[in-house]
């Protein structure tokens, strides 16, 4: 069982709690063992990271829907076999993924390698909070295979899923009722009735862009007591802010 769970996380009202995004990745290759691994000796209480389909239908964990920016191939990951794209270096980007990153001319690890949604479980199940994007749209094998994962790792405490629209969000619900959710589809352009909409939808937190963190939404955000993750800061000073 979990020996993390995500409302011990949020128990301060005063407490920043601090999501590390792709683990630490304005140091280390994102998306990797390695990157949530420092991520942790930080002193990060969340991960986020995110999850694309192989040929087969399971899930890794990587950004974007190429392999070409962060590995030493090229093409969509849902063209390679899972052999083949654990057979990938993925520590060919450097820095954040918006301002500031760049590739490499070397990978930053010899033996970096894109993991299985699995193999992330095995390592950081109960070790922290987990912020698990599943990126749009998820194959409905590919999305049971995750449902199962999340309980035979009993994460219902601990993590929740972050899912691109409401209608995901359903799909999740209709295999596993009690899975965690986090509704993406308002990001950038959240208001009052945005909000109100996600928690009548039964979300487990709120994730604005910065644009929407206003001190009406705010407001709103406290009355209906959800959790709220801003995205994003790469900063000190936009943290504290």
């Amino acid at each position: 069982m979990p020996s993390i769970s995500l409302a011990q996380i949020y128990a301060d009202p005063d407490r920043v709690v601090i999501t590390a995004h792709r683990g630490f990745s304005g140091k280390y290759p994102e998306n990797t063992l390695s990157a949530f691994e420092a991520a942790l000796d930080c002193g990060a209480d969340i991960l986020e990271l995110d999850l694309h389909p192989t040929r087969e239908l399971v899930s890794v964990v990587i950004h974007g829907a190429t392999v070409d920016r962060t590995t030493d191939g090229m093409g969509e990951i849902s063209a390679f076999t899972l052999a083949e794209a654990q057979q990938l270096n993925a520590s060919w980007w450097q820095g954040s993924h918006a301002e500031g990153g760049a590739r490499r001319t070397a990978p930053a690890e010899a033996d970096s390698r894109i993991p299985t949604f699995a193999q992330f479980l095995e390592r950081f199940a109960g070790r922290a909070g987990l912020n698990l994007q599943v990126k749009s749209p998820p194959p409905p094998e590919m999305l049971a295979e995750i449902c199962r994962l999340f309980r035979h790792h009993q994460l219902y405490s601990s993590a929740y899923l972050s899912m691109g629209r409401y209608a995901e969000g359903l799909a999740v619900r209709a295999i596993d009722a009690a899975i965690p959710l986090c509704i993406l589809e308002d990001q950038g352009r959240m208001d009052e009735a945005s909000l109100r909409r996600q928690h009548a939808f039964g979300v487990a937190c709120l994730q604005p862009m910065r644009p929407d963190v206003t001190p009406e939404n705010c407001a709103i955000a406290l009355a209906l007591g959800l959790p709220t993750h801003v995205f994003g800061s790469n900063d000190p000073a936009t943290a504290q802010q």
